[in-house]
């Protein structure tokens, strides 16, 4: 698992995948670079220390008033010295909200929540209930990690900016064509569409957690009557 430790080394991530680039990246791509990895640490600081909360907030309708004022509450949270102090110095100073800052906060949470392979957890999600959708784009995520539960972990294993996420993108472009067979076709940054992805993930592995619960709920009811009985 990432640990909080490697956030002091992100610095030299920025110019790692220019290395492997035929050209060295223009001052707006180094810019988004930075905030891509300004979020990450952020997130990861949130995530670690407010979990029910990021839970709650990446399980609730985004269309809804609940979701934007618990959204924006999370964004504004002053989080531990320890974990700010890890922060390069460059990070600590970033305006948190929309769709990067809940799909940094899921893909955070993603990792924390089980040690088990997500390689696993996401292809034993993909056959089991569906989670709920609240929009196009929405569905069209949830499709292509039920439908490519190996190209989304492989995506999630890559560092922000890289060369590694940039394959990985085009590996899941196929998945994203067949998804959107019935619609139009998405047209997104490399940042919208893995916040896309994080959170239709999150969503999808949080609806087995329910389910088991139910059964475990049901199983419990079924045993109670026989004793009563």
């Amino acid at each position: 698992m990432k640990r909080l430790v490697i956030l002091c080394a992100l610095g030299a991530m920025i110019a790692a995948p220019a290395l492997a680039q035929s050209r060295l990246p223009t001052a707006k791509e180094r810019n988004v670079t930075m905030q891509r990895l300004a979020v990450e640490a952020w997130t990861a600081c949130i995530a670690d220390e407010f979990v029910e909360e990021v839970h709650e907030v990446l399980t609730l309708d985004f269309r809804t008033l609940k979701y934007s004022r618990k959204i924006e509450k999370l964004a504004s949270e002053r989080v531990s010295d320890r974990c700010f102090n890890a922060m390069p110095r460059d990070y600590r100073r970033i305006e948190l909200s929309g769709l990067p800052f809940a799909g940094g906060l899921a893909e955070q949470a993603i990792e924390r929540t089980s040690d088990e392979p997500l390689l696993m957890r996401l292809s034993m999600a993909a056959i089991g209930k569906p989670a709920e959708t609240y929009s196009y784009t929405d569905a069209v995520a949830n499709c292509a990690v039920r439908g490519a539960p190996h190209l989304v972990a492989n995506l999630f294993g890559t560092d922000v900016a890289s060369v590694e996420e940039t394959d990985a993108l085009e590996q899941l472009e196929p998945v994203f064509m067949i998804c959107t067979q019935s619609g139009p076709a998405i047209d997104a940054s490399p940042l919208a569409t893995r916040s896309m992805l994080a959170t239709a993930s999150y969503r999808l592995l949080a609806a087995q957690d329910e389910s088991g619960e139910e059964q475990a709920t049901d199983a419990s009811r079924s045993e109670e009557s026989e004793d009563d009985a």
